[in-house]
């Protein structure tokens, strides 16, 4: 028996949430679809009762029932018997075909009964049934493409609806159209190879919502001057259309899921406009809206036909197939083409999400590729001789020395400066000589995306709990250690957003500065005029700091003056590059730090990856055997069905299987037994023992507990963290 409570909006946004998150869903999201569905129709037909059912191979079975208080009032022995009769019906099955429901899923059309139009013996049959007066009766098909899978049947309108208790023509064009979006939902829990369409979905978000839904263009009230200005780089990104500005700081927009609150913030920080009006939209149509209305934007495609055509052009030259351009002019860096082209190659990568931009030369090809999601995948091929003048372009972009080609330079572009674009971003730029000339490394910095909250970075619960403690000691050291790319200044610059107050002074050095925050005071090092980490901090040490972050430690000056800052009421948060979280104690010890001062100032060291997310449309169940499934026992001590990246993908994952990243923590805080071991100089394997007995879950135990989520998948587990030696 349902109760009005239940169809709280509260519930209903988080139920919706459930569904939406889950682009895998299983057949036990059917009650969430199920309960969704019921509320919405008792809720807009006022009915005083609902019955939703579903075919179960030859079948009909009752899944969800409702009556309304008005039946028996105040009389408590009717309710519990309208109860009992619920419970009852839930237990039964109909043969198919059979009376008014087996009629509608027979036939795929909906039943509507009124008692003025209706024979007495009709009401009176389906009173006896009921247990109450029958004046009206709505029966639509639950129907999901050409199959019908289920019906709805509500009877009665509510007393208070003042119709009598009859339902109107309006009522069946309602029911028919909840039954159209939810029916393409419940069949998607129910198989997992049936996909509603885009717009179905977008239908079941603005019902549920009360957000407008809108599917025309005509119906929209176009700003081309407010989109123009945001740029098609962030619309893109956040998939959030502008449509018009309600206010001078706020905006009407367009998305897929208002309950995305990530987006909204991201775009709201990187278009500083408040989103004060959502209407709904399915993903193709919004992607339709950019292709209009940046159908001459050279970024506006994916960047693949513009960066090929200005490619196609360098490589006719080089060629001798002839056209506008000779390969003699393209040997300057200021060259149309080349200066194009550099640009291309940035606004594409950044488009694609990409985080590196690698230039290779090779013996007879130049190699442009990218690194998205952590793996580099090649972009394009060029003649070999474009090399040096694409070179020289990237290195006066970032005022490098271009007569230098034998030793390594370090840089930064500020793409602002070189393009129209609404792309703000910086770029980090390295360059060092191979065998077949200079290679270019571009790391990109985009200064419009915020710090993610530590929650969104993948903490398991206890590991985010003691970290949270951590970062609020008075004083100490926060070590983060991994490779480069593994996420530690994301985490760094989360954690500092989460104790940063006004009444908190927090001073960073930095190279580079990454991400730019309010309220936190930022150095950029230069090594040119001798501004180090080292100098830094002695500067920082008399400038009243709470908290300081120094971007790595790196030398033996470095780690000297981190301890004594960490030693003397300040809380120092870095990084390190070392493999694991124990080993980094042994590695502060090879910088000349006495142990006793690593362990009085030590917190906790946090070792961290990034795990390749494993695409939530297309992923793939199975049960582990064998060796996985000893490993997954071996870890965490649990076995069960887990997920694999579907071989041949899906659009969402552009057919690799893998979309986004989640992070993998190896936090080992320090405790009695841990300071201890530290000052007695022990081995890491025996650093590793004592912190796994007091509570440190390893990067693998965290990796196969993140496989266990339905996150990543075992193969991503093993190919970034081997199993543990030590148990």
């Amino acid at each position: 028996m349902a109760s009005t409570s239940a169809l709280a909006n509260t519930l209903r946004r988080s139920l919706l949430i459930k569904v939406i998150s889950k682009p895998t869903p299983s057949r036990e999201d059917v009650a969430s679809v199920i309960e969704l569905t019921a509320s919405k129709v008792v809720e807009a037909l006022q009915a005083q009762s609902m019955t939703l059912y579903l075919v179960e191979g030859n079948d009909i079975v009752f899944r969800h029932i409702y009556y309304s208080p008005t039946l028996w009032g105040k009389d408590e022995a009717k309710a519990a018997k309208f109860k009992e009769n619920a419970d009852k019906l839930l237990t039964l099955k109909l043969p198919t075909g059979k009376g008014i429901v087996g009629k509608v899923i027979a036939e795929g059309k909906p039943v509507f009964f009124r008692n003025t139009q209706t024979q007495a013996p009709m009401m009176v049959s389906m009173a006896q049934t009921t247990g109450f007066d029958v004046r009206s009766m709505l029966t639509v098909p639950l129907k999901a493409g050409n199959v019908v899978i289920g019906s709805i049947q509500v009877l009665n309108k509510e007393p208070a609806a003042g119709t009598d208790g009859e339902f109107t023509d309006q009522d069946l064009v309602l029911l028919q159209e909840v039954a159209e979006y939810s029916a393409a939902l419940i069949q998607r829990m129910m198989d997992p190879k049936f996909q509603p369409e885009p717009e179905d979905t977008a239908k079941f978000i603005s019902r549920l919502t009360g957000h407008p839904l809108v599917t025309k263009i005509e119906e929209l009230t176009v700003d081309e001057n407010l989109i123009t200005a945001i740029g098609d780089a962030i619309i893109r990104r956040e998939h959030i259309f502008p449509c018009a500005r309600t206010s001078p700081n706020s905006i009407s927009v367009l998305m897929t899921n208002p309950l995305d609150y990530a987006r909204r913030e991201s775009f709201q920080q990187a278009t500083e406009l408040v989103i004060d009006d959502i209407h709904i939209a399915s993903a193709p149509f919004i992607d339709s809206l950019v292709k209009k209305y940046f159908k001459n934007d050279p970024v506006a495609s994916t960047g693949d036909v513009d960066i090929s055509s200005v490619a196609d052009v360098i490589s006719s030259a080089y060629n001798g197939e002839g056209g506008e351009v000779k390969a003699e002019d393209l040997e300057s860096e200021d060259s149309a083409p080349v200066i194009q082209l550099t640009n291309r190659i940035i606004e594409d990568a950044y488009i694609s999400g990409a985080s590196d931009i690698h230039i290779e030369p090779q013996e007879k090809e130049l190699i442009i590729r990218y690194r998205i999601d952590g793996l580099c995948q090649e972009k394009l091929r060029l003649p070999r001789q474009v090399a040096n003048s694409l070179v020289t372009r990237i290195k006066i972009m970032c005022n490098l020395d271009i007569s230098e080609r034998r030793l390594p330079q370090d840089g930064r572009i500020v793409f602002k400066k070189y393009t129209k674009k609404n792309i703000d971003i910086d770029l980090r730029v390295a360059t060092g000589p191979m065998n077949h000339g200079e290679k270019v490394v571009m790391r990109i910095l985009d200064k419009s995306k915020s710090t993610l909250p530590l929650p969104a970075l993948g903490f398991s619960e206890d590991n985010l709990a003691r970290y949270r403690e951590c970062i609020r000691q008075p004083y100490g050291m926060i070590l983060h250690c991994g490779p480069t790319g593994s996420g530690k200044s994301m985490t760094l610059y989360s954690a500092l957003g989460e104790v940063n107050t006004p009444d908190v002074n927090i001073q960073t050095a930095e190279d580079p500065i990454e991400y730019t925050l309010a309220g936190i005071n930022q150095m950029q090092m230069s090594r040119q005029i001798g501004l180090t980490f080292a100098r830094a901090l002695r500067c920082y040490l008399r400038m009243d700091p709470d908290i300081i972050l120094v971007g790595e430690i790196r030398d033996e000056e470095t780690a000297q003056i981190a301890v004594e800052a960490a030693l003397t009421g300040h809380l120092l948060v870095s990084t390190l590059h070392t493999n694991d979280a124990p080993s980094t104690i042994a590695r502060i010890g090879e910088m000349g730090v006495e142990p006793f001062n690593i362990s009085a100032s030590l917190v906790c060291v946090c070792a961290q990856r990034l795990l390749r997310r494993v695409c939530k449309n297309c992923k793939q169940p199975y049960e582990p055997e064998g060796r996985e499934k000893k490993i997954l026992e071996e870890a965490i001590g649990w076995s069960g069905q887990i997920f694999r990246a579907n071989p041949h993908g899906c659009p969402v994952c552009n057919g690799l299987g893998y979309k986004g990243r989640v992070g993998i923590h190896e936090l080992m805080v320090n405790n009695e037994e841990l300071t201890n071991a530290i000052n007695k100089e022990v081995e890491v394997a025996e650093l590793k023992r004592i912190a796994m007995r007091t509570g440190m879950k390893t990067l693998h135990q965290d990796s196969i507990l993140k496989v266990k989520m339905g996150l990543t998948t075992i193969e991503e587990a093993l190919a970034n963290v081997p199993p543990d030696l030590i148990k």
